[in-house]
């Protein structure tokens, strides 16, 4: 009798400590998702700074910016809408 006790014990733990994986888990994945929606946001709004200028151009530390957020949002799975951008801005001119 003890030792069905013990399993039920343990099946308890086990369960228990599935749930909070469980609940961390889904607290990492808001919070990647709030960082891919900031880095977004940041690639964007270079692009906008920069897009009406005739030609566009980068300055050296705005284009090493752009790589490592683009980066970024790619190891976090980012979409498609920022490939769009960064293939655009990949070909404008960077001073130094």
């Amino acid at each position: 009798m003890s030792s069905l006790v013990q399993w039920i014990g343990y099946i308890v733990t086990v369960i228990g400590f599935l749930g909070i994986l469980g609940a961390l888990w889904k607290k990492l994945k808001k919070i990647a998702e709030g960082q891919q929606c900031q880095l977004r946001s940041d690639i964007t709004e270079i692009y906008y700074k920069h897009c009406d200028d005739q030609p566009p151009v980068l300055r050296e530390y705005e284009r090493k910016n752009l790589d490592s957020l683009v980066e970024a949002y790619k190891a976090l799975d980012g979409n498609n809408y920022i490939d769009d951008l960064y293939n655009l801005m990949r070909h404008w001119k960077v001073n130094k």
